[in-house]
């Protein structure tokens, strides 16, 4: 059985999106892209920032996390063809995914995403072989737990979270906070910026160790709908049918999406439109994927969607490969960009440096058919260091 291409174009041009949304990371800290007055944005920087916000942020991690729920049901399914035990060989990739995210927080990026994905498919790695009944159940009791411990949650609590989404104006402690943030990370070592991180109080995320334990389960059981909505795509074969009537109406949806998300961001302070944000990202995300299932389907043949496809295979080691170039282009121990006011030259340098990606990976996949670190995990899950093991894994996963 071989890969489904489309999957590797999207997740490529997932990887897009997430190098655009992990900008602002980058460029502004965790909680300073809601703030650009602090760095001095003039109106048409400001703009953009806007504009990333609402159609790239929040919208193009879904993506990769359902592709990952996708991936980890085909992976499964040739496990077992090929007789290995899925459960222990699912773990040890949980394990090593896990591994890598700690280290890539560590050192290059603190916005890193590897380390739920490891840590959520310990959670779930053995519910590959379930129907999509069991699935649906599956999302609909996170969903009710993720409700239930949101409602118990004190009302201080609360306003920790709704301070690290973004609000209408600075504390001084907040204002102090992004100051010293500014200073360290230009300019400082990466000790020292792992320093800052650990040992200065987040006044944006003021939460003590009892209600950081409350909100772990908050962050997981969020989180794993998406992965379980992905296994559910990979029962249904949502990629190899272009053309279904949900996918239309997700299609003619996208405006409402963007709108309510847009509302949502320009009014922070609105519970209601706070409350339906998270599901109006997530279905904005799948009203994308929706547009380019339909397009790879009319113009797979297009040289862009053969190198999506190239970025796609090698997407771990492209993910880390971002983080390494943008941390040298941002951080104290590069040129020192982190607070710059001239966002429009990062989109530049974010968009050039994608571009190269898909131009040299296109070139890469032509002689090896295996990144580094795809190579790496491959190895710790399937346990093995032969050649013909590895190459017929990457022909069917």
């Amino acid at each position: 059985m071989n890969r489904i291409k489309v999957v590797d174009s999207l997740r490529g041009f997932s990887l897009f999106g997430i190098l655009l949304a992990n900008l602002l990371i980058f460029q502004y800290g965790m909680h300073g892209a809601h703030y650009p007055y602090f760095y001095k944005l003039n109106a048409f920087n400001t703009a953009l920032v806007e504009i990333v916000q609402t159609f790239i942020v929040g919208s193009f991690l879904p993506i990769f996390a359902i592709l990952f729920g996708f991936g980890i049901v085909k992976m499964s399914e040739s496990l077992n063809r090929r007789g290995y035990r899925i459960k222990r060989a699912l773990f040890r990739r949980g394990i090593i995914l896990l591994t890598i995210g700690i280290i890539h927080a560590q050192y290059f990026f603190q916005g890193d995403i590897l380390y739920l994905y490891g840590s959520s498919l310990l959670l779930i790695f053995w519910m590959t072989k379930f129907r999509i009944r069991t699935y649906i159940i599956s999302i609909i009791v996170c969903i009710a737990l993720l409700m239930g411990i949101g409602m118990q949650l004190p009302k201080d609590t609360l306003n920790s979270i709704d301070n690290s989404m973004g609000a209408s104006f600075l504390t001084e402690e907040q204002y102090n906070f992004l100051k010293e943030e500014l200073k360290v990370m230009k300019t400082g070592t990466l000790e020292e910026r792992s320093a800052f991180t650990s040992e200065f109080d987040d006044p944006f995320f003021d939460l003590d160790e009892t209600q950081i334990l409350i909100i772990i389960p908050l962050i997981i059981f969020s989180t794993l709908p998406l992965f379980i909505v992905g296994m559910i795509f990979a029962k249904n074969r949502f990629f190899e049918t272009p053309n279904t009537k949900v996918k239309k109406i997700y299609i003619w949806l996208t405006p409402v999406f963007i709108i309510i998300k847009y509302l949502s961001l320009k009014n922070s302070s609105n519970e209601f439109l706070s409350s339906i944000s998270i599901f109006s990202m997530d279905l904005l995300a799948v009203s994308y994927m929706c547009i380019f299932i339909k397009l790879y389907h009319q113009y797979h043949h297009k040289k862009i969607f053969k190198q999506f496809e190239a970025v796609g295979k090698l997407s771990l080691t492209n993910y880390i490969l971002q983080s390494v170039f943008h941390s040298f282009i941002y951080y104290g121990s590069g040129l020192q960009r982190f607070g710059d006011s001239n966002f429009l030259l990062s989109l530049i340098i974010a968009i050039t440096f994608f571009i190269l990606q898909l131009y040299l990976s296109s070139l890469y996949i032509k002689h090896i058919k295996i990144g580094p670190l795809e190579y790496i995990t491959r190895v710790i899950t399937y346990w093995t260091f032969k050649p013909k093991k590895i190459n017929r894994a990457i022909v069917e996963n």
